[in-house]
């Protein structure tokens, strides 16, 4: 997926309309998933991989090479397995570190834009795809993506029923008797410090709510200012922000049966 100047293009630009298509052509196939979880586990050559997945070697190659194409794999040389003539160099593949949390992220922030456009077959599509990673990674659950500020781009998964959201003189992510607790960096300083959290975010069943718990700056849903205390359920896609002063936190929301519920980044 390219990108322009860190932002994702216009759904409305035919040549970012193109590129994802692509993309959601090599991710869409559960074959193609299945390679990047043996590759995972160690770097080999395709005879390998043909081997160890039941794959053919013809249709295994097909595939590696669709994965190289859309930087999802990358090879390195090495030594292939060892026959009656000998030992023979080999391209050894592998996945790139964390890519299939990373397509999770990408596709849950794209199909939150896609979802405020109204263009329903590719929002479908998206969501096709992210069912299949999700199968790959064989977890369901919500995250948050973190917006501007030293903490960009990073993703939290929300593994435990409660979660503690605000400002830490360390930052971390901390969990202990179900409650996770998250620090942002000191840098975010309009958010209320963590002794006495800015909000509360529970998880249950699919479904996730989020509460002010007194802050002094709020928390907002979408430019809505939340009441203290209330336990305001929260959608796939909504844009939450702890505090409106210089220093804010802005999250998006994700979720879906296919974010994957991995340790915290």
């Amino acid at each position: 997926m390219k990108e322009s100047d860190g932002t994702i293009l216009s759904a409305d630009d035919s040549e970012f309309l193109g590129e994802l298509s692509e993309y959601l052509e090599v991710l869409g196939n559960s074959t193609r998933l299945r390679i990047i979880r043996f590759l995972e586990k160690e770097a080999m050559d395709a005879r390998t991989l043909s081997r160890r997945t039941g794959i053919s070697y013809e249709n295994t190659k097909k595939h590696l090479e669709k994965l190289l194409g859309a930087g999802l794999v990358t090879r390195v040389p090495g030594l292939g397995r060892e026959t009656s003539r000998g030992i023979h160099p080999a391209w050894n593949y592998l996945p790139v570190p964390g890519i299939l949390e990373r397509i999770q992220r990408d596709l849950g922030v794209i199909a939150s834009v896609q979802d405020k456009r109204g263009q329903d077959a590719l929002q479908q599509r998206i969501e096709s795809v992210r069912r299949e990673v999700g199968k790959a990674l064989g977890t369901a659950g919500w995250m948050l993506l973190v917006i501007g500020g030293e903490w960009d781009g990073k993703t939290i998964c929300l593994l435990s029923p409660r979660t503690e959201l605000g400002r830490g003189r360390e930052e971390g992510i901390s969990g202990e008797g179900g409650i996770t607790r998250i620090a942002f960096p000191p840098s975010y300083r309009s958010v209320t410090r963590l002794e006495k959290p800015h909000a509360i975010i529970r998880t249950g069943r699919g479904e996730c709510t989020i509460e002010d718990a007194g802050s002094r700056g709020g928390t907002f849903i979408n430019d809505q200012k939340i009441i203290p205390h209330d336990q305001v359920p929260l959608k796939d896609g909504d844009r939450i922000m702890l505090s409106r002063g210089d220093f804010p936190v802005t999250l998006l929301a994700l979720k879906s049966d296919t974010v994957g519920e991995r340790p915290h980044e």
